[in-house]
């Protein structure tokens, strides 16, 4: 799939879904472990979160090498680049109150 990347509309489409899928997906992992805070969920959450860490710094360095060179279409790799931005503190946050859960879990005997 990444060597099918070339254009710049295939990477804008498959960056705007990468984001989409990020934050729906740890949305709903995050609410998973809310609602049943069963210690695997927050491992599985960790993986989630340092899998997408490297899969959307992917498609931030291809926005920046399309962003160089394509300078006809930089507006909107700037908008599609902030949209996999926001995915940042949204991931900080689940971070955060992931681990406050954690901490406040009473464990299961």
């Amino acid at each position: 799939m990444l060597n099918q990347l070339q254009t710049v509309p295939k990477v804008i489409l498959a960056t705007r879904l990468t984001a989409l899928v990020t934050f729906a997906l740890g949305t709903v992992l995050m609410l998973s472990f809310y609602y049943n805070p069963v210690g695997g969920v927050i491992y599985l959450s960790l993986f989630y979160i340092i899998s997408m860490l490297f899969l959307n710094s992917y498609f931030a360095v291809r926005l920046l090498q399309l962003f160089i060179v394509e300078s006809n279409a930089r507006p909107l790799i700037l908008k599609t680049w902030g949209i996999l931005l926001l995915n940042i503190p949204v991931g900080y946050f689940y971070i955060q109150w992931g681990l406050e859960i954690y901490q406040n879990a009473t464990p299961v005997n």
